[in-house]
């Protein structure tokens, strides 16, 4: 389970890295068209009349608003800072839906504004061709998109060019014919190389967030979770919970059986943990060596204690012979923390950060292996915290009043 859920997490980050991309680039693009519309607009204006001068005009604003339309787009995207598949899919689809709407104000110019002489018309053509290969980006998203925008693009002037019916419009339609054609072939290559470039980084993205040995998040996946997760749970309000868990004398365990018996231990330890991670946003790793921790989102302290508990006695249940355990079995020990992400503003001073919650996690699980192991202990998040600052105070208290009680001289 794990291991699937990582394998879904990395095809989100490359495909949110690919819509960033995209979105990057809206400036470029946006100076792109304004630019070909301008050149475009001022020469077909040269070979149209008075009454067509009107709707060029209203053409090149369509152009001119769709292009700015998609940089407020732009500037939606990059504030809500996207991370989950569901938002990043809304944001690609629209992208596509502007882009599209752009192409087909592009295409329609071949009919509105087709100039009489040739020397324009192959001006036309070339436009239109720049606008296309402007648009290839596109192909990460969606191929069957982008060869619609193709056709919407190609298709009026190449219909308009048969629908002339004379010698030499024949001829600027087949050179259309060939150059979308070879369009489509050059596409497809960008689409089939893109393709095999995405894969390869989901996989090098996958491999060096999992755990070569159990098969299951490791460390740096688990802290650039805890981060999104973190900033989600504070915009909404969300408690969010953490579990430590750490293997008992596992230290023995090795010396007694061996590094391999050990590596299966953790296997069948990290097996379990699908149990309780089982909601999307939940998230369980090896933190490092016999530790592991589970993020819990939107998760209260009770529930969190009912989890960790509820693994604990599952582990025990395993029945791992374990000799130099005082329980004779492979057992864990596990620290819980929750807390309320809050806003850091000037009107709230009680404000909790990630690392308090890491903190309190930590302090939990080596109180519970005080206790003796395999058992489950609770720290609030920020009570240590509290309680150094109680005890500094409690010093200086101490110190303040160690002259008075000195016995001065007769």
């Amino acid at each position: 389970m794990n291991f699937d859920k990582t394998q879904s997490d990395t095809f989100i980050t490359v495909r949110q890295e690919q819509v960033l991309h995209l979105y990057a680039k809206t400036g470029l693009s946006f100076w792109g068209n304004s630019m070909i519309a301008i050149i475009l607009a001022l020469v077909l204006s040269l070979q149209t009349n008075e009454e067509q001068i009107l709707y060029l005009f209203i053409w090149f604003g369509l152009i001119i608003a769709t292009s700015i339309y998609q940089l407020i787009l732009t500037t939606n995207f990059h504030q809500e800072r996207v991370t989950s598949k569901k938002r990043i899919d809304y944001w690609a689809r629209r992208y596509v839906t502007i882009s599209t709407i752009m192409n087909i104000v592009w295409g329609s110019i071949g009919i509105l504004f087709f100039p009489e002489q040739m020397l324009y018309q192959g001006f036309l053509f070339l436009s239109l061709l720049s606008v296309l290969l402007a648009s290839v980006p596109l192909l990460a998203l969606s191929r069957a998109t982008y060869y619609l925008q193709m056709s919407v693009v190609l298709l009026p002037i190449g219909l308009y060019m048969l629908w002339i019916d004379d010698k030499e419009h024949y001829i600027m339609a087949l050179a259309l014919l060939v150059a979308s054609l070879s369009l489509f072939a050059a596409s497809n290559y960008i689409y089939d190389l893109l393709f095999e470039l995405q894969t390869t980084q989901a996989e090098l993205l996958q491999q060096a967030n999992t755990d070569q040995l159990t098969r299951i998040p490791n460390r740096r996946q688990y802290e650039q979770a805890f981060k999104t997760e973190w900033r989600r749970c504070t915009r909404e309000d969300l408690p969010i919970s953490m579990l430590l868990i750490d293997v008992d004398y596992f230290k023995k365990y090795n010396d007694r059986f061996g590094h391999s018996k050990g590596d299966d231990c953790l296997i069948q330890v990290a097996s379990r943990l699908g149990n309780i991670s089982r909601r999307p946003g939940d998230l369980a790793a090896r933190h490092g060596g016999e530790e592991f921790a589970v993020l819990l989102p939107n998760t209260s302290l009770e529930n969190a204690l009912m989890l960790a508990e509820r693994f604990r006695i599952s582990i025990q249940r395993l029945g791992i012979k374990h000799p130099d355990s005082k329980y004779e079995v492979l057992t864990v020990s596990i620290g819980v923390s929750s807390c309320h992400p809050m806003q850091h503003d000037q009107s709230n001073t009680d404000v909790v950060f990630p690392a308090m919650l890491m903190n309190s996690a930590d302090n939990a699980m080596y109180l519970a292996k005080r206790q003796g192991r395999n058992c489950t202990a609770t720290q609030g998040c920020g009570e240590q915290r509290i309680a150094n600052i109680l005890h500094e105070e409690a010093l200086k208290d101490a110190n303040k009043a160690e002259p008075e009680n000195i016995p001065q001289p007769a």
